[in-house]
This record gives C-alpha cells, structure tokens and sequence, in this order.
C-alpha cells in the first residue's frame, strides 16, 4: 500500500487523510517551520485494517452509548472489539510500504536517530475537539519491528474507552472515524515547552503565553514539574518571567524515556533563554498568521539551541 505513505514535506501532503496532527505537521512543512523529518501512515492503511478484521461489523451496539455512559458499561460494550484487535497485525502490503518509508526516513535522519510514532485521526486536533491526551505517542523507537507494533498499537487506541466516550460527547460518529500514523525523528530534547498566542489564563489575545522546562515536553504537559511561564506582550516586552525550581525532567533512555531528576545547578536556572522566549513568540505568532486564529504549539530545543516544532493546533474551549 504504498500510496498510503504521505511525507510531511512532500507537494500536496496536508490535503491527503493524514489526520489532524499529521496535517498540521504537513502544513508547517510545507510552510518552512522547523518540523523534524517523517511521514504520516494515511487513514488508507487504518481503513484495510479495518476491513480485513471486520471492525465495522462490530461498530453497531456503539450506537447505544451516550455522553453520560460510564467507562465500565462502555469497556462491556467495546470488549468484542477488544477481543477481535488482540493480536491484530498489518497485512503484507501496508508492512511492507511502512517498512520501505522507515528505511528511507533512516537514511534522511542519520544512523543515530530514533523515532516517535504518534497517532493522528481524522478529527483530531479540529476547532472543536482537540483530543488533546486521548491517543497514542511513543518516544525513542528504534528498529522497524518496534515501530510497526507502534503503528499497529495506534490503530488500536482509537478503541479505547475514553476516545470513544469523547467522540460520543462531541457527536462524532465512530464509523466516520479514522487513524493516520506520525512516524518522524525524535528530537534529543534540551528543554521544550508550549506556547499560546491567547492566554489561557486571561483570554487576552494580545499576548503570548509560554510553559517551559528541561528535557521532553512531557514533564510540561504531564504536569511533573512546575514549569517556567513568560508572558511577552505585542512589542515583545516581557510582561511576565517566573523560573520555576525543577527537580524532574522526562529523557530519552535506550528504548523509550524515564523521569530523572535535574541536576542541582541547574534547577532554578531558566530552560530557554530569553533569546529563545523571543524566538518561539515569533514563531507561535507567524504559526497563528498562516491559521487565522489563536494557536498553541509545542517545541523542543536540541543540544546546539536548534527550535523543532513539534506540533500546532487551533486553541479549543
């Protein structure tokens, strides 16, 4: 299945079903931003999956769940699906055009890189629902068995009860519902963090708020540290700079990443540096240009101050 392999900065890539956090991706590419190299499995590839284990025929008692079901009647319901997924695998022809991309994104990324894979469905990352924490990232894999079963593993999320208790609560049909796969570079994080263009704390929208700390951005988003916050205002003036005492941080280990603690020098040492500040407000508001509408995005800074963007999406209430 070959076309179902869609690299971010190839022509034409954000129109191809690649799911909200690979079409965001796509569009940053394609726009110059400084997103790490990788492709997107379309919603193609889920859509056999699908098919060659006869999920839909087991969609119709979703369609007795409403907003306010418990988790433990929803999990009753799905455990067909559940069991109809266990062991599921990737049919020769999607293994095989994955395998070819991995080998290809190897070449591009050097023989030391790893690589996230991170699910993408088709209403991801919208307007009106972000799932925001709902499916699948996997950080630091290395070989293609690893990243196949992580492709594999993503499928399956979209299964899980919460995506399937949110959709119901936003109204989205299950059977309209499909996954594309993120498979890109993993940045060797220094420190990362998330930028709005509206305060999330205010509403103001004239200026950028920003949440940073060291190493992967998990430790912001997970809530394990209390990160750094800077506000700058329309002029780039800081309105506000809290550094924050890190004891933790979220590192790349040999497969996957753990928590460490940070060392002491540099615990209550700021993680970006007011350069940088400036450098993701630019960044966060030229993002919010091309959207025409308040944005966040997550960014990473490697060992030699090199910004990735590692994700974009409209800002939801």
């Amino acid at each position: 299945m070959v076309d179902a392999i869609v690299w971010l900065d190839e022509a034409g890539a954000p129109d191809r079903r690649i799911g909200g956090k690979g079409g965001s991706l796509a569009r940053l590419s394609g726009l110059g931003f400084p997103v790490p190299p990788g492709f997107v499995v379309a919603a193609e590839a889920y859509k056999a999956f699908a098919d060659s284990h006869d999920l839909p025929a087991l969609m119709a008692p979703l369609a007795g769940i409403e907003a306010r079901t418990p988790i433990a009647e929803i999990r009753e319901v799905l455990a067909p699906m559940a069991a109809r997924l266990d062991g599921a695998g990737l049919d020769d022809g999607t293994r095989a055009a994955i395998a070819q991309a991995i080998g290809a994104l190897k070449e591009r990324s050097g023989p030391h890189a790893t690589f996230a894979v991170r699910s993408s469905s088709v209403n991801e990352d919208s307007a009106g629902s972000s799932f925001a924490g709902l499916y699948e990232t996997y950080l630091n894999l290395h070989g293609e068995e690893e990243i196949l079963k992580a492709v594999v593993d993503c499928f399956r999320c979209l299964w899980q009860e919460r995506a399937v208790q949110y959709r119901t609560f936003r109204g989205i049909d299950h059977a309209s519902e499909a996954m594309a796969v993120v498979v890109m570079q993993v940045v060797r994080a220094r420190s990362s963090g998330v930028a709005f263009t509206k305060n999330p704390m205010t509403g103001a929208t004239d200026e950028v708020l920003i949440n940073a700390s060291w190493g992967l951005g998990e430790a912001v988003v997970s809530g394990y540290v209390t990160p750094d916050s800077f506000i700058v205002g329309p002029g780039g003036e800081m309105r506000e700079r809290a550094i924050s005492e890190k004891h933790e941080q979220v590192v790349l280990t040999g497969h996957g990443t753990e928590r460490t603690a940070v060392a002491p020098a540099h615990m209550a040492e700021p993680s970006i540096s007011d350069a940088e500040v400036a450098e993701v407000v630019e960044t966060a508001q030229a993002v919010q240009r091309e959207y025409g509408g308040p944005v966040d995005i997550e960014f990473a800074y490697d060992d030699f101050g090199t910004m990735f963007l590692l994700q974009a999406r409209p800002i939801t209430t």
